[in-house]
């Protein structure tokens, strides 16, 4: 029998063996944890933390912290986290995380408890969160990723709702000669930061709406942003015909035919996944007219239930609202009678209308059988509000659609605005992270510096000198438009095929003043 005190010290040595891995453990399935969410990408801390672990593949993988993490083996990532220094940050990233996704004392419980309690569910076409997850194609989806990523800061009930593109949006390269070129990419729901939606037995939750009289199924993704759900639908299962599969193929992908039932799919299978899902939103909102068949989902439901065709349609004008993005008429989606007759003909029975009942609901004129049906015009029929994104932009519109109100003037037409903006955290880079951070006084990582920047005072501040000067703008500035130039620079050279080693030094002068 060994002596005390050397059995005592091998006993003390084991249990910190046993204790450190099963620590590393719980911090590895944070880590995975963390990598689903999109919070990191407004956060640095985090992204930091998963450069550090592969700054190659962070850099080669578009910075997916998912993807990263599946890089490395178990064994590395584990032998990383025995670092001690690292081990502290990453530690010091989950509290970080946590604790945001935790948070009681948001705005909206402060201000508007009954928005916090009660969701608002966001349909849009697409949604711009991260390059991880290429499934916008422009402003649009840029705002709404946007507005999710603001929503969770702000403690907002908010559930988004939209499409899974598993070709996303086309990317663009400079061929051998020296030609723009577009391509797809096949996206991988297990190297994004997804999860996917299960029923009560762990399977795949399985929803069905019926396009040009057929049942449709579909699946859906879950894309965690912050404290709000985002659902992706996806189309495309074995059960379907492939012309159904590929719906969710492309952003915008395709001609009318597959516009429309895009379209079906976002607004009236959005509204069936939520209700599977128990969600029961507040109010619907339709980011642009491309949800607007939402509207025509939520009175079938209520004639469904004994309701009217006039009665369904007020009640579903309760739930709505709509944001209109488009100040020309020709951006709006406007369908042929025969193709709405081809894909939409299941709705005469459902609604108990005949076809130019229903419509008429898309039409300026109701009387005009040549009119094609504008989505647009459902989603002003159907919606309580509806706003423009800037003052001017509202005027637009207001011309625009003042047909809808003959007998109102042009600024008695019930279209508002409310100007765009950006969540700041998403788009500021890690330079002016830190440099506010700094200008804020608050050094330490856990500090809530973020949130100065969203008060009055703050900007009441910039033109105070003595908080920050002119001159460290403008080296902040040019440490910019460095790395922007920089980046451009390795960009055309990943791209081109053709380098010579003298082009390398061809490379390096581009973009010189």
């Amino acid at each position: 029998m060994p002596p005390q005190g050397r059995g005592c010290g091998l006993g003390l040595k084991i249990k910190t063996r046993v204790e450190t891995q099963n620590q590393i453990e719980v911090i590895v399935a944070g880590l995975n944890r963390l990598a689903r969410n999109l919070w990191w990408t407004w956060n640095q801390d985090a992204q930091d933390v998963f450069e550090e672990l592969s700054p190659r593949a962070w850099r080669y993988l578009y910075h997916n912290a998912v993807a990263v993490l599946r890089e490395l083996s178990d064994e590395e990532l584990r032998a990383r986290l025995l670092d001690e220094e690292f081990n502290g940050r990453v530690q010091e990233v989950l509290r970080q995380f946590d604790a945001y996704l935790g948070a009681t004392d948001t705005w909206a419980a402060e201000h508007a408890p009954g928005l916090a309690k009660r969701q608002v569910a966001y349909f849009s076409a697409e949604f711009g969160f991260h390059e991880t997850l290429p499934i916008a194609a422009g402003g649009l989806g840029m705002l709404a990723g946007d507005h999710a990523k603001s929503a969770s800061d702000l403690g907002l009930g908010f559930v988004g709702v939209s499409l899974f593109y598993r070709e996303g949006y086309f990317q663009q390269a400079i061929n051998a000669e020296n030609w723009q070129t577009e391509y797809y990419s096949q996206l991988d729901p297990q190297n994004l930061p997804l999860e996917p939606v299960l029923d009560d037995e762990d399977q795949p939750l399985i929803c069905t709406v019926e396009i040009a009289a057929e049942p449709v199924s579909f699946r859906a993704w879950v894309a965690n942003v912050g404290r709000c759900p985002v659902y992706l639908i996806d189309a495309n299962l074995p059960t379907n015909q492939p012309h159904f599969r590929d719906l969710t193929q492309r952003v915008y992908g395709g001609d009318n035919s597959t516009r429309i039932m895009q379209e079906i799919l976002l607004g009236i299978g959005g509204v069936r996944l939520l209700r599977r899902l128990g969600v029961e939103p507040s109010v619907f909102h339709m980011n642009e007219g491309h949800a607007a068949f939402l509207a025509l989902e939520l009175m079938r439901e209520q004639i469904a239930g004994g309701a009217g065709f006039d009665e369904a349609l007020v009640g579903a004008r309760r739930q709505c609202l709509f944001t209109t993005h488009t100040p020309v008429p020709a951006g709006h989606d406007r369908f042929g009678h025969e193709l709405m007759d081809y894909a939409v003909r299941h709705l005469y029975r459902q609604l108990n209308v005949s076809a130019k009942e229903l419509f008429a609901l898309g039409r300026v004129n109701p009387d005009d059988d040549n009119e094609e049906f504008c989505m647009t015009v459902l989603a002003l029929k159907a919606a309580r509000a509806a706003n423009g994104v800037s003052e001017l932009h509202g005027q637009v519109s207001r011309e625009m659609w003042h047909g809808l109100y003959p007998e109102a003037s042009v600024n008695e037409v019930p279209i508002g605005h409310v100007t765009n903006g950006v969540h700041l955290a998403g788009w500021m880079k890690g330079p002016v992270r830190k440099f506010w951070r700094r200008k804020l006084g608050q050094a330490e990582p856990a500090a809530d510096w973020a949130a100065e920047l969203a008060k009055p005072e703050f900007w009441a501040r910039l033109g105070d000198e003595s908080f920050v000067s002119d001159e460290e703008l403008w080296a902040l500035r040019y440490r910019l438009r460095r790395e922007l130039i920089e980046f451009a620079r390795r960009r055309l050279q990943d791209q081109d095929h053709r380098s010579e080693p003298s082009d390398f030094i061809a490379f390096d002068n581009l973009l010189n003043p």
